[in-house]
C-alpha cells in the first residue's frame, strides 16, 4: 500500500505542471481525487493487496493490483474522474476509471468502471 501513496504522490506532483490540466481541475483537487481512489481501493483489497472487482467486459468478478495511477483527472460535471491501471493475475493490464464527487467535503468515489474504457468515453462525450 506504500508503494500506492507513494506513486500517488508522484503523480499528483507532475501533474501541477501541466497546463491541459491546471484549468479545469486545481492540484488540490487532483490530489483529494487520487487519495479518495487509492482509499477506495485499499477498502476493498484483501491481505494480499488483490483489488476485488467486477470486470465491465466480462461481468464477471476479478481481482487485480494497482498498477499506477495516470495524472489524468477529468471533471464531469459535478464529478471528476481518476484514472488508474490494475494488473490482473495473468499480467493483462486493465483500465481502472473512479468517479468521484465531493461530499461534505470529502472526495468519494460513486463510481468505478473497470476494463471499460469506451463506457468513459461515451459518458464525456455525450455530457
Amino acid at each position: 500500500m506504500m508503494k500506492l501513496m507513494t506513486a500517488l504522490a508522484f503523480f499528483a506532483l507532475i501533474s501541477v505542471g501541466s497546463p491541459t490540466w491546471a484549468a479545469e481541475v486545481s492540484t488540490e483537487i487532483k490530489a483529494k481525487t487520487q487519495l479518495s481512489m487509492a482509499k477506495f481501493m485499499k477498502s476493498r483489497s484483501d491481505a494480499d493487496g488483490r483489488f476485488h472487482f467486477v470486470d465491465d467486459k466480462t461481468n464477471k468478478a476479478a481481482f487485480g493490483f494497482s498498477a499506477n495511477v495516470h495524472p489524468m483527472v477529468v471533471p464531469y460535471g459535478q464529478h471528476i474522474f481518476v484514472c488508474s491501471e490494475v494488473v490482473l493475475e495473468n499480467g493483462e493490464r486493465i483500465t481502472a476509471d473512479f468517479l468521484t464527487v465531493n461530499i461534505n467535503g470529502t472526495y468519494q468515489v460513486v463510481e468505478v468502471i473497470m476494463n471499460n474504457r469506451d463506457r468513459v468515453k461515451g459518458m464525456m462525450k455525450d455530457k
